[in-house]
């Protein structure tokens, strides 16, 4: 049985881990949506919906980006304008792909994958897949089975 979440009590942000350390602000999406264009909110819309197919998921607006999360943060919308998104998924395993501008690993299993969306079609069955896959990260899953990468 996991542990149920911790909520700080200042800005009410819930995390896996008691006390975890982050910027500690109260903001919103819409905030963060705040002067963007039509084009840029289409982007974003589409990028969350397909993150909301992934399971039970909220939206942990920070400071400068928009945290996709279950028990952790598993992906998320860092820049957007009306001309791309640029995204990161956390996965368990380093992943080489072309369409990531970077990833950086921050412990044996625990990768950040970055990558741009340019147009609501590049949300295709790839990028599904690697939000489906960080998504059983953030739920913690790859903490409970052995990694055979």
């Amino acid at each position: 049985m996991r542990a149920d979440l911790w909520t700080c009590p200042h800005c009410e942000r819930q995390f896996a881990n008691r006390n975890q350390q982050h910027s500690c602000i109260k903001t919103s999406v819409e905030t963060f949506l705040t002067g963007k264009g039509p084009r840029a909110r289409e982007l974003f819309d589409a990028f969350v919906n397909a993150a909301l197919t992934c399971g039970d998921v909220s939206l942990a607006p920070a400071k400068t980006r928009v945290g996709i999360q279950a028990r952790m943060i598993f992906a998320s919308v860092n820049r957007l304008s009306d001309t791309h998104l640029d995204a990161h998924v956390v996965l368990a395993r380093r992943l080489e792909h072309p369409r990531f501008y970077k990833v950086e690993s921050f412990s044996p299993r625990n990768h950040m994958h970055c990558f741009r969306i340019e147009q609501t079609a590049d949300i295709d069955g790839e990028v599904i897949a690697w939000l489906r896959e960080a998504y059983a990260v953030g739920e913690q899953e790859h903490l409970t089975r052995k990694s055979y990468e």
